[in-house]
């Protein structure tokens, strides 16, 4: 089998790799930005709380229904022309939503924009992933982590602003001017080496897990494909649940009840979350290009679990304290299957996976809160985050056990130099 690599000349720079994980953070602001604003845009059409419901939901489905297509795309055909399409049609279609007149348009803009919106997403993360040095893979995702986590505070912030300056007819438009703005850098100073594509040299023999992987540690063995799929999908789903279950679901729920919070104190701690992760996320990307895997899996999944458990305190300060756990262990295991895919796929199967895994946490966020809440209602809100907990380490345990387990990689996988 052929080995799979970049030329010495198409290394990305510092300046590329910003560039495709600020494409990705300016896709995220354009729903970030309209969050403020969509239940007075609705209710300016008469659309009453179960059909708002239906128009978020819709660009949930939407985004299920752009991930995996995008992959396969961005592995066939100029992954820029994937990224340009999708990226200028997410612009349009956020800017032109300002005109929707009824629910239905409502329904299909926001429809089209999670298609748009997930198919940018996942183009750069393979784009990313594929064409990352093999010994810095963690400290790219950790960085585009970092901006998906700014971009999301950022986007609310600003449609914050324009809705309460400017009105909601043009916190749209707005939205989407981060995205075209970032596609203009691209335009001026390319991210050449990310957009281009593997070639095939000739095959190298596998000397250790650092010629292979880009990490140092001992020679390992080919784990089954199959299983690290399930591993990745399971571990993807769970996060997925965990987030929008809990951060954005359960959380805010406990936190005026038993936590003892308002609004402000909610805020505070979600910052001091996110603020957290910031600060934790750079150095967990050198943790994993030093060769860690499993450790990071397990360690991040239980400090996140005990931070759902926390929830469920009546104090204050523990309340607050366990919020911020939850953060940082959701934003660690969220990096780690970035990684893993890089390192044990090809690059013409990284688009691929990235969609899959992708659909399967969108897929979680649709059903996860449902059946949270569910359980929350049936018994308690604690019993929900206890589900929460639970989810998160079933899914972590045997995916950091499979990583852990000896295997002997093949020379499929290349590295990025000469």
């Amino acid at each position: 089998m052929s080995r799979l690599r970049l030329r010495s000349a198409d290394i990305p720079s510092l300046e590329q790799t910003l560039v495709v994980c600020a494409l990705i953070g300016a896709a995220q602001m354009t729903w970030g930005v309209v969050v403020p604003v969509l239940p007075l845009f609705a209710d300016s059409y008469g659309i009453g709380v179960a059909l708002l419901g239906v128009v978020l939901a819709a660009f949930g489905v939407g985004r299920i229904l752009g991930n995996l297509p995008a992959g396969i795309l961005v592995g066939r055909l100029p992954a820029r022309t994937v990224v340009r399409v999708s990226a200028l049609g997410l612009a349009a279609v956020t800017a032109s939503t300002a005109l929707a007149h009824d629910a239905v348009w409502l329904i299909v803009l926001r429809t089209a924009t999670g298609v748009l919106g997930g198919a940018t997403v996942t183009a750069c993360f393979a784009v990313l992933l594929r064409g990352a040095p093999a010994d810095a893979r963690g400290r790219v995702v950790s960085l585009a982590t970092v901006v998906q986590l700014s971009a999301a505070d950022l986007g609310s912030l600003l449609g914050g602003a324009v809705l309460q300056l400017l009105g909601a007819g043009l916190v749209f438009p707005v939205a989407a001017v981060p995205l075209l703005l970032v596609l203009l850098w691209d335009l001026a100073r390319p991210a050449g080496a990310y957009w281009a594509r593997p070639v095939a040299s000739a095959p190298e023999p596998v000397r250790d897990a650092r010629d292979a992987a880009g990490a140092p540690g001992p020679a390992r063995g080919r784990s089954a494909p199959g299983a690290l799929v399930v591993g990745l999908i399971a571990v993807t789903f769970a996060l997925f649940v965990a987030r929008f279950a809990g951060e954005q679901g359960l959380i805010p729920v406990l936190a005026y009840g038993p936590g003892g919070l308002d609004p402000l104190g909610l805020g505070a701690a979600l910052a001091a979350g996110t603020a957290a992760s910031l600060i934790v996320l750079p150095l967990v990307g050198r943790w994993l290009d030093s060769g860690a895997r499993a450790v990071p899996v397990l360690a991040s999944a239980a400090l996140a679990a005990l931070g759902l458990i926390g929830v469920a305190s009546t104090s204050e300060w523990w309340f607050a304290a366990s919020v911020v756990a939850v953060s940082i262990g959701s934003s660690i295991l969220g990096i780690v299957p970035g990684v893993v895919t890089a390192e044990r796929f090809p690059p013409e199967r990284v688009g691929v996976m990235v969609g899959v895994t992708r659909t399967a946490g969108d897929a979680g966020a649709a059903l996860g809160p449902a059946v949270v809440f569910l359980v929350a209602d049936v018994l308690d809100p604690g019993a929900g985050v206890l589900l929460l907990g639970a989810l998160l380490l079933v899914a972590a345990v045997p995916f950091a056990v499979l990583l852990a387990r000896p295997r002997r990689l093949s020379p499929g996988r290349g590295s990025v130099g000469a």
